[in-house]
């Protein structure tokens, strides 16, 4: 095996079962030990029946969210605690649902949504929204469904309406903020079909030249995200499929180094351009990871940016990383990822080609007195961890070098990696922490910053026993 597919020995492996991926929370570099195990959950584990204490569809509420509303709304006024299940007649769904996080009486009110049929695919929430939205339109399409909600659902709708233009958090089906949510025997689709064309286009047909037979742009799209999971900790979806092109599933923590956690069982999740992605711990238990190359020739699977001080990233154990059987995917040059370098301006990484350029430690990252820029310790410690174990990788990823650079090079017509000129905002693929000392040791050193060399190195990327 290459070098650019590291192992991970025997010893190591143990490391990563779910149960040790899955007990740490808390702020990166001092997490606190807080066992969770979510398959002891009978009922999302299929061994136990409850009684819902809310239902939608025929004889039920006419929309998930209102469903979620009635249930926020019961919890505030003390009829239930613990946790509110809603259960989902078989239908097709267009609507958004937010699921906010509910404390009452100091305590979290966790909210299930299941479907009534096993079948994930007969329950599902779809609709079209993406970041090129602007508030405006946003507001225009969704006050009717939010309008009179109860304040932790409308908040979140308002602060959405207000924004110029929404961003790739804000651009999702389902949005979850509460700790312990669960999902069961849904699919989550949005339903974006990457044909909106970017607002700082230059040429007619937009950003990314003419669109394919589909009707969508191969570049400049806009993300568009399945589910995004929002600083909510203890999140269980038990299969559920996540469906979209761009930014398909996020994970993400309020505040950036703390670490919450989210746990995937027999899910399906497919899409082409990071599609899997965040800075929180994430483990994937017997799921299909679905890349997509209909409209793009080349895919990342995930966008690692977990911060350098949390113990875990992204896990997949016995997993299949299938494809659509396009042209593209038979290519065999998909990747399975890239370690996000999130919101980078200005790196301190490679050999600049720009006289005089320089990157110093700031509390922003920002170039915007060239050759001069600045880097925040938040994105520089965003590096990206993720393993991938116990799996059947399919051809459509590259055998040799499954992992990309962040801005790095591009793909030709045949899928063959060409080296890019260096960019401001690079970096190269890092597969342990003693790549991170290597590439920057004496920027480190220049800026005051002081990080414990781990000795063996950590593995930020790594693989085994996969086929």
């Amino acid at each position: 095996m290459s070098s650019t597919r590291p192992q991970l020995t025997d010893e190591q492996a143990l490391r990563y079962h779910y149960l040790e991926v899955m007990k740490y929370t808390g702020r990166a570099g001092a997490e606190r030990v807080d066992p969770w195990d979510p398959k002891a959950d009978t009922f999302m584990a299929g061994k136990s029946a409850v009684k819902p204490d809310f239902r939608v569809g025929e004889g039920g509420f006419a929309s998930i969210q209102l469903a979620v509303n009635e249930a926020v709304k019961k919890a505030k006024a003390g009829a239930i605690s613990g946790r509110a299940y809603i259960a989902i007649e078989p239908g097709t769904y267009e609507e958004l649902v937010y699921v906010p996080k509910l404390i009452v009486d100091g305590k979290p009110v966790a909210i299930t949504l299941y479907g009534l049929s096993d079948d994930a695919t007969a329950t599902a929430i779809k609709i079209a929204i993406d970041q090129g939205m602007t508030g405006a339109e946003y507001g225009r399409r969704f006050t009717p469904v939010f309008d009179g909600l109860e304040p932790e659902i409308a908040d979140i709708f308002r602060a959405n309406a207000a924004l110029p233009r929404l961003s790739t958090e804000n651009a999702s089906v389902l949005r979850v903020e509460n700790d312990g949510f669960q999902a069961k025997n849904l699919t989550i689709h949005n339903a974006y079909n990457a044909d909106r064309a970017d607002v700082n286009s230059h040429c007619e047909d937009g950003k990314g030249g003419p669109k394919n037979a589909n009707g969508q742009f191969a570049i400049g799209w806009h993300q568009a995200v399945a589910a995004l999971i929002h600083n909510a900790d203890r999140v269980h979806f038990e299969n559920v499929g996540f469906r979209s092109f761009q930014d398909t599933l996020y994970f993400k923590s309020r505040v950036p180094g703390h670490t919450v956690r989210s746990f995937y069982s027999h899910c399906m999740v497919e899409g082409d351009i990071d599609f899997i992605f965040g800075r929180s711990t994430a483990f994937f238990d017997a799921c299909e990871i679905r890349s997509l190359g209909s409209r793009v020739g080349h895919t990342y699977v995930v966008a690692p940016s977990t911060n350098i001080a949390t113990r875990y990233g992204i896990v997949f154990n016995d997993c299949d990383f299938t494809h659509d059987g396009s042209a593209a995917a038979l290519k065999g040059t998909f990747a399975l990822g890239r370690q996000w370098f999130q919101t980078v301006r200005a790196t301190p990484y490679g050999t600049p080609n720009i006289e005089g350029y320089r990157t110093r430690l700031a509390e922003t990252s920002e170039l915007d007195h060239p050759p001069l820029g600045t880097i925040s310790l938040d994105v520089l410690e965003a590096v990206g961890k993720c393993v991938v174990m116990n799996s059947r990788i399919g051809a459509h990823i590259d055998a040799k070098a499954p992992w990309d650079d962040w801005s790095g090079g591009s793909r030709n017509a045949d899928g063959e990696f060409i080296p890019g000129l260096w960019n401001s905002k690079y970096r190269p693929v890092q597969y342990t922490s003693g790549d991170f000392h290597r590439y920057l040791k004496d920027w480190l050193q220049a800026e005051g910053l002081s990080y414990a060399e781990a000795d063996p190195a950590e593995p930020w990327l790594a693989e085994y026993n996969n086929s």
